[in-house]
């Protein structure tokens, strides 16, 4: 029978984000045994995640916090970590993905007992190693996202190796909760009949949630308008959201913040016929429970990244050039919360629940400064999300359709990629999604970019000769090591020469550091070894530069002769 470990030992909505990795690989290894590996403070609702067929966790918060000083001796640090590995590594795993990149977890997934590691883990000499090319794209992400096509549960899935059936994210709620959640809501005044709305007010930092105030507008409205009731989730920390909600608000809500458990909010949120709420793990629950969701991603969330996964949820976020913010930008003005305005959140929360599904919006004042997406499953298996206001196609939305059809190619090892049906898939994007607006200015750049992208190319192609001539030459039995040190000694400045023009175009830069961090992953001593990995580095980092210039060059061909 074939062991497979999954780690995952982040958040709760990174966690209920695995459950199509957990489906997927049922249906591809049906006799496995999948254990699943969890940060202990997410434990109980692994109990309603499907096809988990054992359950470790480990206290990440007290893991952290293991460090010799008055409270703990370097002996009784030892003898925790050492009675977690003795548990978990009863098993001998054939596979273990781990999907967690702090350092803890690094250091963790390198004593696990298993014949194959995916992910990031520490080498021999204690450095950073991340093992599997869609692992490596999930690391380099966060560098290059507002060209980034792809969800955190495809990157997943493909670091799994298992194929995309379609599956959302699951979580089921027993008979028991369910009950609960009604008899609960019906001491609040809810009947089995009433329209049921949920919000959750809270995220993990302040940038990235809707103020309370905006959220009580909303709700006003929805109470108004369509005789809903409002209930808001969130945990006990989150109390002061609440107070703040209805300090504000005209309407009586439901608020049962800091007092429900998980399960219990599953079940409440599976109540709702639509939920609104910031990128946090709840919006998740939500999904995964069957439950509509409406995004509202703000500060550094981007919704392509960790949106909702499914068919027909909505995302409304601020149409801004900042969106979404970097990861250590501090943001003094908060311009994004202003945009998504409640009067476009309750139109398109009306339309939903009026229509059942959104195939598009007109657009109009209600919509000035906001843009909505539809998310659904594309042919290829993975997560997309439509826009339903059309308008111009910005330069980093073109990036990310151009990359959507590249990079699987790369990193998936495919062969047989076609410029032309490349442009083809671009231009109907562009057709069926985008305005009829003068592209003269994206062409511009795109111009710019080919241009770019030839010396990108001619440069990695001299790397791959230079590496090809070290890989030859250490096969032999007596290899000129003086020729292996100098060639190999060339190699940085090439890929410092890459790096400079990447930086002028951002746009071009996600391959080159794919490339880097490949480089950095590389592992061992033997040379030849060592050498044949980065011929194979180089050939992708050139092969992949040749996809953008001939689909860029036709593209560009195509208008000039139009």
């Amino acid at each position: 029978m074939k062991e497979i470990l999954l780690a995952n030992l982040t958040r709760m909505g990174d966690l209920i984000q695995t459950t199509p990795v957990l489906t997927g690989l049922k249906k591809k290894h049906p006799d496995a045994r999948v254990t699943l590996l969890v940060n202990s403070s997410f434990k109980e609702i692994c109990k309603d995640l499907p096809f988990i067929d054992n359950l470790v966790s480990c206290d990440m918060t007290a893991f952290r916090m293991m460090r010799p000083g008055e409270e703990h001796s370097l002996v009784e640090c030892f003898r925790r970590i050492e009675e977690f590995l003795d548990e978990v590594n009863r098993t001998r795993y054939d596979l273990v993905v781990s999907f967690t990149a702090s350092k803890e977890a690094m250091m963790l997934s390198s004593l696990l007992n298993t014949r194959e590691l995916r992910g990031v883990t520490t080498g021999a000499d204690g450095t950073r190693v991340i093992r599997h090319p869609w692992q490596r794209y999930f690391m380099g992400e966060i560098t290059f996202r507002r060209c980034n096509p792809f969800h955190l549960c495809d990157m997943m899935i493909k670091s799994a190796e298992i194929p995309h059936t379609g599956d959302s994210l699951c979580l089921s709620v027993s008979d028991e909760e369910s009950a609960k959640a009604r008899a609960l809501l019906s001491r609040h005044g809810v009947g089995e009949g009433d329209l049921l709305v949920g919000f959750h007010l809270g995220a993990n930092q302040e940038v990235r949630a809707w103020p309370p105030a905006s959220f009580a507008r909303l709700g006003d409205r929805l109470a108004r308008s369509l005789s809903a009731r409002i209930l808001i989730t969130g945990s006990e920390v989150e109390s002061a959201l609440g107070k703040e909600y209805e300090a504000a608000a005209a309407s009586r809500a439901v608020n049962l913040i800091g007092k429900t458990n998980l399960r219990e909010t599953a079940a409440l949120l599976k109540r709702c016929s639509l939920m609104v709420s910031n990128d946090t793990g709840p919006l998740h629950m939500a999904t995964a429970v069957g439950t509509t969701v409406i995004e509202l991603p703000f500060g550094h969330a981007c919704f392509r990244e960790t949106g909702p996964y499914g068919e027909n949820h909505y995302v409304a976020e601020a149409d801004i050039f900042c969106i979404p913010c970097g990861h250590h930008v501090k943001c003094v003005h908060h311009r994004c919360k202003e945009l998504v305005t409640p009067e476009a959140v309750f139109e398109l929360a009306s339309r939903i629940l009026s229509d059942g599904r959104v195939e598009k919006l007109e657009d109009g004042p209600v919509w000035k400064g906001v843009r909505v997406f539809r998310s659904f499953f594309a042919p290829d298996g993975m997560q997309d999300y439509v826009p339903l206001i059309r308008r111009p196609l910005t330069y980093e939305t073109f990036y990310q359709y151009l990359y959507r059809e590249t990079w699987p190619f790369i990193l998936d090892g495919l062969f047989g990629f076609s410029a032309e049906k490349a442009v083809a898939s671009i231009e109907a994007k562009a057709s069926a999604w985008h305005g009829e607006e003068d592209p003269a200015e994206l062409l511009r750049r795109l111009r710019e970019d080919l241009s770019t992208l030839r010396k990108m190319e001619a440069l990695a192609g001299d790397g791959l000769k230079k590496i090809s001539l070290v890989s030859k030459e250490a096969k032999k039995s007596s290899p000129n090591v003086k020729l292996i040190q100098r060639t190999w000694k060339d190699a940085p400045a090439i890929d410092r020469e890459i790096e400079k023009l990447g930086r002028v175009h951002p746009a071009l830069m996600a391959p080159f550091l794919l490339f880097r961090l490949g480089k950095e992953s590389l592992e061992g001593k033997e040379l030849g070894l060592m050498a044949k990995t980065a011929v194979g580095l180089y050939s992708d980092l050139k092969e992949h530069f040749s996809m953008l210039e001939k689909t860029l060059g036709l593209l560009l061909e195509k208008h000039v002769n139009a």
